[in-house]
């Protein structure tokens, strides 16, 4: 018999929702994602990383194009975080941050559906469209320029979309 939609996965350690707590509601159990989907957020962050780095060689490459070489990865690092140029590439940074955080917060571990969430987050992350958002469409530009980067794409959005 399958469980209702909703239903805690009886083998997944249950958490509390303190969040009502204080109002005098009672809390809520949540149940924590499963060490499977945990490896798999761990596996796709490690992924996502990568995509990063290989990213932010193509664009210091583009960058030296138009603008002149960069002196060194110290002056290449301040461009990175003030420069404009660079800020389309924020969104995955960022998402890398989020799972990071999510999958080590203790206070407030991760549920089963947050890190199903996450995963759906850095797939459409992924998803390169040149008439999408800023990141979209400079993405779908670096991967078109980037044989290998397109290759490295492909892996990450499989293991992402399980």
């Amino acid at each position: 018999m399958t469980e209702p939609a909703g239903t805690p996965d009886p083998g997944a350690a249950p958490t509390i929702d303190t969040n009502a707590v204080g109002d005098g509601a009672l809390p809520v159990e949540t149940p924590s994602a499963s060490p499977a989907l945990l490896e798999r957020l761990e596996v796709a962050r490690t992924l996502l990383l990568k995509v990063h780095r290989a990213l932010l060689e193509a664009e210091r490459v583009r960058y030296e194009k138009a603008r002149g070489r960069i002196a060194n990865n110290s002056a290449f690092l301040q461009l990175v975080i003030n420069d404009p140029w660079f800020d389309w590439l924020r969104p995955m940074a960022q998402m890398v941050l989020l799972i990071d955080e999510r999958a080590s917060d203790r206070k407030s571990p991760l549920g089963e559906e947050e890190g199903r969430a996450l995963l759906d987050r850095a797939r459409g992350l992924l998803r390169a469209d040149p008439e999408g958002d800023a990141f979209q469409r400079l993405y779908a530009d670096a991967l078109q320029h980037s044989p290998g980067l397109a290759v490295l794409a492909r892996q990450v959005a499989a293991v992402v979309a399980g």
